[in-house]
């Protein structure tokens, strides 16, 4: 019994770990047809904020972006999850709100990291861009990505208007 007790406390980081992606796949995955959070991506982030992924609120909130660094490392579709943004209608602030989510990664482009996260956009009518090319704020720019070489960094969309224009091609 003792034994077992030890392997699965040895185990629990691999399992928060694995569970945290997979909370992640889910955010990704969740329909943006809906301008409100449903109960599915609200339990999501609740997982990764219990497990210390990110913060309880967001660290930028900027118009229907609810923006959070990630304070820990976890790898996301071959690359490192660096930034979430959930973008929801919280408040009515004018047009125009663009509901799902979108995230920042670090991706090393002499690696191919980046063949999972190109199969799940297309499998998933998400789109993959330059972190430059986003639209990411300013302040996430420089509040969280001064450590990171800005061609190592992919962002991964999955908004409502990334799976409309999928949809138009």
């Amino acid at each position: 019994m003792k034994r077992m007790m030890v392997f699965v406390l040895l185990m629990f980081p691999f399992i928060s770990l694995a569970s945290s992606e997979q909370a992640v796949i889910s955010l990704l995955k969740a329909s943006p047809e809906n301008v409100q959070p449903s109960l599915e991506t609200q339990k999501a982030l609740e997982m990764l904020k219990q497990h210390g992924i990110i913060k309880n609120e967001p660290d930028i909130v900027a118009d229907y972006n609810h923006i959070y660094i990630a304070n820990k490392q976890l790898p996301v579709l071959g690359g490192v999850l660096l930034a979430l943004d959930h973008e929801y209608l919280e408040d009515w602030i004018g047009c125009c709100v663009n509901p799902g989510v979108a995230l920042a990664l670090q991706v090393k482009k002499d690696k191919d990291d980046s063949s999972a996260l190109a199969s799940f956009a297309k499998e998933n009518h998400c789109k993959v861009m330059l972190f430059e090319q986003s639209f990411m704020t300013k302040e996430v720019k420089e509040a969280a990505f001064d450590h990171v070489k800005k061609e190592d960094i992919l962002v991964l969309s999955c908004k409502l208007s990334d799976r409309t224009h999928e949809s138009r091609e």
